[in-house]
């Protein structure tokens, strides 16, 4: 059972993925939340490959595996109605502007140590704080 919940729990991270990544926030803020872009959001935002391969390498029956996946999905469905309600309110609260620049600096220091340049590997998860904060304080005060 633990094995099961385990699985479950893995598989439903891969596919809500998007919501802990602030991009199911960031479309539904753009407006690509709509009827006609339901299948594109689904595939991009819910069934990625890492995730369809993961459910496929399961252990168990058939019927656990499919039961995993069900669960799974069904998490997954909540996770992204989550983002794409809460997390454009939480979006407001920041200035865009700076959070991209922060990000993209994040990224490129992500690069570099992947590279093998001797940098500290909690800079980046420092550098998106630092961003959120100041973003936040950037949107109030001006």
């Amino acid at each position: 059972m633990k094995n099961k919940i385990s699985q479950i729990n893995r598989l439903a991270t891969m596919l809500g993925m998007g919501a802990f990544t602030g991009s199911i926030s960031i479309a539904a803020i753009s407006g690509l939340f709509k009827i006609e872009n339901a299948f594109t959001l689904a595939v991009l935002f819910m069934a990625g490959p890492g995730a369809i391969a993961t459910a496929l390498f399961f252990d168990g029956t058939m019927k656990e595996r499919i039961l995993s996946a069900l669960f799974a999905g069904i998490i997954a469905t909540l996770i992204v109605m989550l983002a794409a309600g809460i997390g454009t309110k939480a979006i407001s609260f920041l200035n865009l502007d700076i959070l991209k620049i922060a990000g993209g600096i994040s990224v490129l220091i992500i690069g570099l140590i992947i590279m093998g340049v001797k940098i500290p590997d909690k800079i980046p998860l420092v550098i998106i704080v630092v961003g959120i904060i100041i973003s936040t304080i950037w949107r109030f005060l001006i």
